[in-house]
């Protein structure tokens, strides 16, 4: 991040390990001990953004990323993750439509469980119809780009089904609001993968689809995974309407 504010350049990407999005304000969660991504964001608002973007396509909620600025109206977070529900005491956040933030930050926290089984159209639908016209309404400063890999179609950590190509598109959505609205400053942050092999697939694809690559270098050894689309579009259009009555912002 402090690479991007001193102007070294728009876009910078951060191989972290471990990850952090889990890692709360008070205490470590999941594998994870400083949140990077949001002492990231922090760092951009103590030098000066009022608005920042957080997308966060983990198959995991990045609760402890939301609970960092749950009380913040100049932090947009947005999960994408697997419908997981709470892991206990110690992880009281379940990740549902209804945690949207308190106070100032009411609404600021935009949560978008999705079913197991999900995969590339039906993360690119959730993109198109509820995290990019919500960055459209917050108009960021700078986006933050939490790039997990454990949504991928082989990962044993996971119950979701993207691959190379379905990374790819996110990538350049993501690189496409950060052109419109962040004067291409983008923070792309590692989280999960535990299939070590296809996360390596699946992060260089990301990483083409943000530097908008016009033809794939790499061939994906499971490019026709099937898909049932049909159910995910349900639970999507249930979501949009939700946060169409509970969201003031988006209501303007």
């Amino acid at each position: 991040m402090k690479h991007i504010l001193d102007g070294g350049g728009n876009i910078a990407y951060s191989l972290v390990r471990p990850p952090g999005h889990h890692a709360q304000p008070s205490q470590a969660d999941g594998y994870c001990f400083l949140n990077n991504a949001g002492l990231a964001v922090q760092l951009a608002l103590d030098s000066g953004h009022t608005k920042v973007a957080v997308i966060d396509i983990d198959v995991h909620y990045g609760n402890g990323t939301a609970e960092g600025f749950y009380c913040s109206d100049k932090v947009l977070t947005i999960s994408l993750h697997m419908d997981h529900g709470s892991w206990g005491p110690s992880h009281p956040q379940k990740g549902t439509v209804d945690e949207l933030g308190e106070g100032k930050g009411f609404g600021y926290n935009l949560n978008i469980p999705l079913p197991n089984g999900t995969g590339d159209r039906g993360y690119c639908c959730a993109m198109t119809q509820l995290a990019i016209p919500a960055i459209e309404k917050f108009e960021p400063t700078l986006i933050v780009f939490v790039v997990g890999l454990d949504s991928s179609a082989f990962d044993p950590n996971g119950r979701q089904c993207l691959t190379m190509e379905g990374y790819r598109e996110i990538g350049r959505n993501v690189r496409g609001l950060a052109d419109k609205y962040s004067n291409g400053r983008l923070l792309i942050v590692q989280e999960g993968g535990y299939h070590i092999t296809y996360s390596a697939y699946c992060l260089h694809a990301t990483l083409e689809g943000v530097l908008n690559v016009p033809e794939p270098l790499l061939f994906d050894p499971i490019a026709h995974y099937p898909e049932d689309e049909s159910f995910p579009t349900k639970v999507i259009e249930a979501i949009k309407n939700y946060q169409k009555d509970a969201v003031p912002f988006l209501k303007d």
